[in-house]
């Protein structure tokens, strides 16, 4: 499978009511699953919200502290949800995507392609002993 036909397949499956491309490629992909009124294009600062950004190629021609910038506003202001494609030449490597809450979600070794998924929801999954039974007990306590 093609990372392109991986990314389709993907938002097939999360099925956002509406997407926020990056740039001009992931506005031309999302376009042929969304209608006009569930996609836009992503505007900076004065971006709506979405349920997913979309960026094909959003991280080219970007050094790696515009690159860490760029998904830290879109992650924040934009969309809780973020699938982005990072190709060989792109200023963040994986541990840098790791180190702001991305997955790796599909690797194309022919075309030096990674694809990386970014979720709120499922970002940090809550640890077991964050329930009642670990909270005071006044019945333990001894003075």
């Amino acid at each position: 499978m093609s990372w392109q036909g991986h990314l389709l397949d993907t938002l097939r499956h999360l099925q956002p009511a509406t997407v926020c491309a990056l740039d001009p490629s992931a506005h031309e992909l999302a376009g042929q699953l969304y209608a006009r009124g569930q996609l836009q294009r992503y505007q900076g600062a004065t971006a709506t919200r979405s349920e997913l950004a979309l960026g094909i190629d959003a991280l080219d021609r970007l050094d790696s502290r515009q690159a860490f910038e760029l998904l830290a506003k879109v992650r924040t202001y934009v969309a809780p949800a973020l699938l982005i494609v990072a190709r060989r030449d792109c200023a963040l490597d994986a541990d840098a995507f790791r180190a702001l809450g991305f997955n790796a979600s599909f690797s194309d070794r022919v075309e030096n392609v990674a694809i990386y998924h970014y979720d709120i929801a499922t970002y940090k999954p809550v640890p077991d002993w964050l329930n009642a039974n670990y909270w005071a007990n006044p019945e333990r306590w001894e003075p």
